[in-house]
């Protein structure tokens, strides 16, 4: 594998079989939960909405839900799941308007010092460049005086506990790229909005922590590269996340296309 990922290495820590059917063999799905989707047309209108604000333009939040209409609708298609039976598209599609509501009472007039929103960095965590991830941040504040906000909006069921903020490894592996890609970078809020919960929580990470998050990642890369060179098998790990996967009829641990979705 050229590149990794904060989403891939996950995908392997979850179940190294998922791991290997996605990211190795490339095997394609185009099945996708609901609350994926909704979570990518959430994200579309607040992406939306900063780049109207880095160029000085003031929206209402009628345009911010029109757009999140436009782009359910264009983006709609017929292989799109739901899990939870008792919810309807409809429920999620409203889960959705009310997440973008809830953030624009919150932040309007969004006077926040953006510099970017949904920016792509490709960077190594070693001198030697052959430990590449790549990643997306949704948002990134800059005062002006080199102290930085990388933001990640979530829409999912469940929110962060502080705890679980201190010791994420996402935004913390994003840290470093925006350090390698930005001038006189003197500090680096990590910020979460959960949006269904609306509620936001802020970390940080010193020098330390991010060295020990280098090691950390390279043992890991380290693990699946080894995998791959010996032809070891990656072999799946059964648990409640199982009845999201595309990829029963593919799995050894399980028996033709999975009936939850």
């Amino acid at each position: 594998m050229e590149y990794f990922s904060y989403s891939s290495l996950e995908s392997f820590n979850k179940c190294p079989s998922q791991f290997s059917f996605r990211y190795i063999d490339k095997i394609k799905n185009n099945d996708e939960s609901i609350e994926a989707f909704m979570g990518k047309r959430v994200h579309e209108a607040l992406e939306y909405l900063y780049n109207e604000v880095l160029q000085n333009h003031f929206l209402f939040i009628d345009s911010i839900i029109e757009k999140y209409h436009e782009n359910w609708e264009f983006h709609w298609h017929d292989r799109i799941a739901i899990v939870h039976k008792d919810k309807s598209i409809k429920f999620y599609y409203e889960l959705g308007e009310k997440c973008l509501a809830a953030y624009y009472r919150n932040y309007n007039p969004f006077n926040q010092p953006v510099v970017g929103t949904e920016v792509e960095f490709i960077f190594s965590i070693n001198s030697t460049n052959n430990y590449l991830l790549k990643g997306i941040i949704d948002r990134i504040d800059h005062d002006g005086d080199g102290n930085y906000e990388i933001h990640d909006y979530k829409s999912g069921k469940r929110a962060m506990s502080q705890y679980q903020a201190n010791n994420d490894k996402q935004l913390a592996l994003y840290q470093i790229a925006l350090e390698q890609n930005y001038n006189n970078v003197s500090s680096v809020k990590l910020i979460w909005h959960f949006l269904q919960h609306n509620l936001e929580i802020k970390s940080s990470r010193n020098s330390i922590q991010i060295n020990k998050l280098i090691e950390d990642t390279k043992l890991k890369i380290n693990k699946i590269r080894k995998k791959i060179d010996t032809g070891e098998d990656f072999l799946p790990k059964e648990s409640i996340l199982c009845n999201w996967c595309y990829y029963w009829e593919e799995c050894s641990a399980k028996n033709g296309s999975n009936p939850y979705i």
